[in-house]
């Protein structure tokens, strides 16, 4: 069963990529939430995030709770954006491999 997470709910797509703005906006407010009501769930999904964790606690120390917020969204972004390159990447990798083989 592949369920997404609200995160990953959140993540452009090829048929459906919100702009950069929209997506930074709609994750600092799940962030934010998150950090108020539930900080032990954030934790666990940076981490299946596979989110960078000394960026993740520089961010947790910022004084400001939106800065907060802002910051660890964009990290989550940023992370995301990266995986993708990768997959795109290794699937280009298996075509051409696939290429190779006699048929």
């Amino acid at each position: 069963m592949n369920e997404n997470t609200p995160l990953e709910r959140n993540l452009p797509t090829p048929e459906n990529e919100p702009d950069d703005k929209k997506l930074h906006q709609k994750m600092t407010l799940y962030v934010q939430d998150l950090l108020i009501h539930d900080f032990q769930k954030l934790c666990h999904l940076i981490y299946r995030h596979d989110v960078n964790e000394k960026k993740f606690l520089a961010a947790v120390q910022i004084p400001d709770i939106d800065s907060q917020a802002s910051c660890i969204a964009d990290l989550i972004i940023e992370r995301e954006k990266e995986k993708m390159i990768t997959r795109q990447a290794y699937q280009k990798y298996k075509k051409d491999q696939n290429k190779d083989l006699p048929e």
